[in-house]
């Protein structure tokens, strides 16, 4: 059996650091304005609900844990490391399908734009997090 030597505490970290990066991206005064225009969605069309804030939160936690068990799978152990890591999956993983799903279903270039850059910035908060727990 494989003995995981993961970091709970900075896999979970890097969750509520990527949750918390979407709150801001999306928030109005940053990208959400902009967001919702090219979606063609009024501010009056969307219903609060904490759902989406609860399953957003969610997986950016479980796509930390296997942030980090693929880091540790792979012995990653230096800045550089994680930096591609966080690259390499939005590459094949994250961007490919976003694309792909809006070339289908008419999704607006400009929303896939900030939607998929938001996913590396989640991406690349999960490599800062490791990093930083390198060094303490």
């Amino acid at each position: 059996m494989f003995d995981f030597d993961i970091n709970f505490i900075a896999f979970f970290l890097s969750g509520v650091l990527a949750f918390i990066i979407g709150v801001l991206w999306y928030h109005p005064k940053v990208l959400g304005t902009r967001w919702m225009e090219v979606r063609g969605v009024e501010n009056e069309d969307i219903k609060p609900s904490p759902l989406p804030f609860i399953a957003s939160f969610f997986l950016w936690t479980l796509a930390a844990c296997f942030y980090a068990f693929l880091a540790f799978f792979l012995g990653i152990d230096n800045a550089a490391g994680y930096f591609c890591l966080s690259c390499l999956l939005w590459v094949a993983f994250s961007m490919p399908p976003t694309m792909m799903g809006a070339l289908y279903t008419g999704y607006p270039f400009e929303a896939v734009a900030i939607d998929t850059s938001y996913q590396l910035a989640g991406y690349y908060a999960f490599a800062l997090v490791h990093i930083i727990f390198l060094y303490i």
